[in-house]
């Protein structure tokens, strides 16, 4: 028996084959969720042939023995055979799909380990080709025979690979059909690329863990029964909302619009309803209608800020009574290293109903390597709510386009796209192709009217609002009121105006001094929603200040008197006015516009350009107010800042790389990769012979959804202290897997420059082989989060 794994607790082996047959199998019923059944068996039966060897079996009993010599590790190749044979075998063919199966199942298989590899690097050299023509120092000659020997009949991989070529031919039927570019087919035969290696290295790593943990695997939830059980508990909870104000019955409204809309075929589809309007209860009737009707398998909620997720989630499971089938996926704590058996905790996206960040949903379908990418075949059969949509980095659009395109034609994904500020998506050189008539609110220029509960001030001034002046500012408005929220564009703003209105409070008469609240990413999801609560239980009962980032002005449902907002995007201002006035308290709430002076935006490019449109479209409203239905914001008013916002970065919606490849863009790396073919030309005098010529692992390596890279780090506040020494003490996979679970709530994501300073100041913890990390106790405060103490640094915004 040769040995693919040895479980260090009990001893027990498993054997190649019996890893290869289990990995087939869940491969297979990953596959087939778009037809593809046949190419992930093949891929799953395939993937670990070159275990079958007695180096191999040596090196795996060695490591078992010596766990603490980590020496011999990645120094045998067994992900190349394989894939060897299907290529010496199948890929010199006149037939090009057969061409296409083959090197999507080789490519799955060589790159099972490290990432999806390139198959023409930028400069042109060919690395697919290269690796299927690898010198045979991995054994592949006995590897080949053992395999032949103990685990299948070459006639059965000859039937597989002619099956797999009929799917494949199926799909790009279909991609065709789609009825876009060349490069757009170029891109969707890439993402079915992708796809299928997520299919191998989900299987490949749920089997892993199973085994090593010596459990059964999961039995599959009856959704048929659990949808028709939720949905019941809905309509019974939605009977006993209020119905008495006039803002109850618009919402109601918009509540049976989305319900009677999931009885339409799955597409792609908008829902815009104002601020306020109940966005995420009446998108759960619609998807929970939607999943009975047409058997999806997951609802999917892809937020914009962490914030949201633990306030969406907490109401949701609160109302649905069912938190066991609800994931809140934030960050990936686990670092994506060479720890192979901490890759086997990687979050997984299995549970019925998922809250995740658009950072988590981008990195699935385009960062490299193989943490996120196990999860992209769970997106398939699906529903996916994109809460405030217009938040999509503007340089990955069209990328974000052509993947919902290839998920709702190929996978039967179900798209909606929520805000109350719908960007131009279908009018992008990539456009999104919406389904016919896609507005589940058909009357949206009168609910826009109907819903109107503020007025957009603007208050700008020249040279903008020092702290000291908007500090008066705010006091002015609250001898006027009982609450004022102030969203500024960066937390060092923030924590500025938050600490200067601190120092004031104590000077103020003790009838006139306030509650004051601060609110950053840089505290932990925990301690953000215990701030929220708190703030809840004082608004309209005592006075409240709340100065907060931008991570409140979407979703979080909560009502203040008056907003001042730092000048931003119109579409950011609008959210921000969804926390003003939000249940029709009074007949009109105030939302001022100000601008801060110094405030250094330069490097956060989104709010930048953003704030000179929204200038722009200021600029004109002073002129002719008209134009715009006398109101900031009017669907023309957003309309009209979109399409500057749009124009203006129209250039940067392909992904640009950074310098010195800013000649090219991600967009191509993932589809012709047109460039790097040139370069091949230029050097060979002919064109590649490749079906695929993306460059996956390049791309990949260069994907990054904000500009600066983010780590997860846990942070000990409240039970994240427990959770540090349970996670550093002598513990199991699977109860890492739980605590992990449980730590998103007490974790932050610190960008690189934070995070190389706090470690220089011995303020990170590394935990288990430095895979996670942890920040020391007097590095965490109540007020701030996570803090700098004493050190200048530059703060970020996301």
């Amino acid at each position: 028996m040769f040995c693919a794994h040895i479980n260090q607790n009990t001893l027990k082996e498993q054997s190649v084959k019996e890893h290869l047959y289990n990995v087939s199998k869940l491969s297979m019923e990953y596959g087939g969720k778009i037809s593809l059944g046949v190419t992930g068996e093949l891929i799953g039966l395939l993937h670990d042939m070159g275990k079958l060897t007695n180096k191999f079996d040596s090196y795996i009993h060695y490591s078992s023995l010596n766990p603490g010599d980590k020496s011999l590790r990645g120094s045998i190749d067994h992900s190349t055979a394989g894939a060897k044979y299907i290529y010496d075998n199948f890929y010199d063919a006149k037939d090009p799909y057969q061409r296409l199966a083959a090197q999507i199942i080789s490519l799955s298989i060589c790159s099972h380990h490290g990432g999806l590899i390139d198959c023409l690097e930028l400069d042109g050299m060919d690395r697919f080709t290269d690796r299927m023509n690898k010198d045979k120092d991995f054994f592949f000659d006995e590897a080949l025979s053992n395999f032949k020997s103990g685990c299948s009949e070459m006639n059965d991989i000859n039937t597989l690979l002619s099956n797999s070529k009929k799917e494949i031919r199926e799909v790009l039927l279909k991609i065709n059909k789609i009825g876009q570019s060349a490069k757009f087919g170029q891109f969707a035969a890439g993402m079915l690329a992708k796809y299928l290696f997520s299919c191998v290295i989900d299987a490949d790593r749920y089997d892993t863990y199973l085994f090593m943990e010596d459990r059964e695997p999961e039995q599959n939830v009856d959704k048929s029964a659990l949808w028709n059980e939720l949905a019941d508990v809905l309509e019974t909870k939605l009977k006993n909302y209020p119905k008495l104000t006039r803002i109850d019955l618009l919402r109601e409204e918009v509540s049976i619009a989305c319900k009677n809309f999931g009885e339409k075929s799955p597409g792609v589809y908008q829902l815009s309803v104002p601020t306020g309007g109940g966005k995420t209860l009446s998108s759960l009737r619609y998807a929970l209608e939607h999943a009975k009707k047409f058997s999806k398998d997951r609802i999917f909620y892809i937020i914009p800020y962490t914030t949201i997720i633990d306030q969406n989630a907490k109401d949701i499971k609160d109302i649905l009574g069912r938190e066991d089938i609800i994931l809140e996926h934030h960050s990936n704590l686990v670092i994506d290293n060479q720890q192979e058996e901490y890759k086997l905790l990687t979050e997984r996206w299995d549970s019925p109903i998922i809250f995740t960040t658009m950072i988590q949903f981008l990195d699935t379908l385009f960062s490299g390597g193989t943490q996120s990418v196990r999860r992209m075949h769970n997106l398939a059969n699906s529903i996916i709510i994109f809460d405030e949509i217009q938040t999509i980095p503007i340089k990955c659009i069209n990328m974000f386009n052509s993947a919902m395109n290839f998920l709702s034609n190929i996978c039967n994904t179900t798209i909606i796209l929520c805000t109350a500020t719908q960007p131009l998506l279908a009018t992008t050189e990539m456009p999104l192709k919406l389904s016919e008539n896609p507005n589940i609110i058909s009357n949206m220029q009168e609910k826009f009217q109907e819903f109107k509960r503020v007025d957009l001030i603007d208050k700008r001034i020249v040279g903008g609002y020092s702290v000291a002046l908007l500090k008066d500012f705010v006091l002015d408005k609250m001898d006027q009121l009982e609450s004022v929220l102030v969203i500024l564009n960066t937390k060092k703003a923030a924590k500025e105006v938050f600490n200067e209105l601190k120092k004031a409070n104590t000077d103020l008469a003790v009838e006139k001094q306030y509650c004051i609240f601060h609110l950053s990413t840089n505290m932990c999801p925990s301690h953000r929603m215990k701030i929220l609560q708190n703030m809840k239980k004082k608004l309209g009962h005592q006075r409240v200040i709340c100065i907060s980032t931008q991570l409140i002005e979407a979703g979080v449902n909560i009502s203040f008197g008056c907003v001042i907002r730092s000048l931003a995007g119109l579409d950011s201002i609008a959210q921000a006015a969804g926390r003003c006035n939000r249940h029709g308290e009074k007949n009109c709430g105030d939302v001022y516009i100000v601008n801060i002076e110094g405030e250094s935006v330069n490097k956060l490019a989104d709010i930048k350009m953003g704030q000179e449109a929204t200038a722009r479209v200021l600029d004109e409203f002073k002129e002719n107010p008209n134009n715009f239905d006398n109101d900031l914001l009017s669907p023309k008013a957003l309309n009209s800042y979109y399409q500057y916002y749009f124009h203006d970065r129209r250039v940067e919606m392909n992904y640009t790389l950074p310098k010195p490849n800013n000649d090219k863009s991600m967009y191509d790396l993932l589809s012709s990769n047109k460039e790097a073919v040139l370069a091949f030309r230029n050097r060979n005098d002919y064109d590649p012979k490749l079906m695929l010529r993306q460059a996956f692992k390049t791309a990949g390596d260069y994907f990054q959804v904000i500009d600066q890279k983010t780590t997860s780090v846990m942070v000990p506040y409240e039970r994240g202290k427990t959770l540090i020494t349970l996670i550093n003490g002598s513990c199991s996979l699977s109860e890492i897997k739980q605590y992990l679970k449980e730590a998103q709530q007490y974790s932050v994501n610190l960008f690189e420059t934070d995070r190389r300073k706090l470690e220089e100041m011995g303020a990170i913890i590394k935990l288990k082989d430095a895979v996670i990390f942890a920040l020391r106790d007097e590095f965490y405060k109540d007020d701030v989060g996570v803090t700098f103490e004493g050190v200048s640094i530059e703060f970020y915004n996301y």
